[in-house]
């Protein structure tokens, strides 16, 4: 693509290639999104399971 191409497009318009880097932007930052998450659910179910320990001595 030159800039030729560039300049036909109308304004406000992205170029295919600023277009294909936005959707892989967009996806990595839903992938993390997801992943943070997933770590912060777990870390909420490991303190709930330590904040009530079943022990056996307990009278």
């Amino acid at each position: 693509m030159s800039m030729d191409d560039e300049k036909t497009l109308p304004i406000g318009v992205p170029s295919p290639k600023a277009q294909s880097w936005g959707a892989v932007i967009s996806i990595v930052l839903i992938v993390l999104m997801v992943i943070i998450g997933a770590f912060y659910a777990w870390g909420q179910r490991i303190a709930q399971e330590r904040s009530f320990p079943v022990s056996s001595t307990t009278p």
